[in-house]
């Protein structure tokens, strides 16, 4: 019997096995099988995962699962450090890798958002996003 892991599975999961911040709870990070980073920011309630984030080689890619309204594929999405836009190129149907220039901005920037399409028509605040950082420097430094 093949089990699927559901973004709701996943948030479920992350929240038993993840490291949480007491200041960020929506972002949790860890490693899949003890050998991949990955960060993954949350759904207002805990009950879904609205993006995870991945190394891939020295960038990162963002699988964007939307808020159970939108599709799956939206056709662009923004990545915004300090009002600061970098544009990300899309990878897979759900998969957008962010260019050089943004994993720059993450790693010295303050305060993050991701223009994806929602059912709120702006983009996710997703505030200092200390996990998302530390995956960008682990990144970029080749520690995967």
């Amino acid at each position: 019997m093949s089990a699927t892991i559901t973004p709701a599975l996943f948030a479920t999961l992350a929240l038993l096995v993840g490291s949480q911040s007491s200041e960020e709870p929506q972002w949790i990070s860890g490693r899949i099988q003890d050998r991949d980073p990955v960060a993954a920011f949350l759904s207002w309630d805990f009950s879904s995962v609205i993006l995870r984030a991945t190394c891939h080689g020295e960038a990162i890619v963002i699988t964007y699962y939307g808020d159970g309204v939108t599709p799956h594929d939206a056709p662009q999405t923004i990545l915004i450090v300090d009002e600061a836009s970098f544009d990300t190129r899309r990878v897979g149907p759900a998969a957008y890798e962010i260019d050089p220039a943004g994993v720059a901005a993450l790693r010295s920037g303050e305060w993050v958002e991701f223009d994806a399409p929602n059912e709120m028509g702006e983009a996710w605040y997703l505030g200092r996003a200390d996990a998302l950082k530390r995956l960008a420097a682990t990144c970029s430094d080749g520690e995967q």
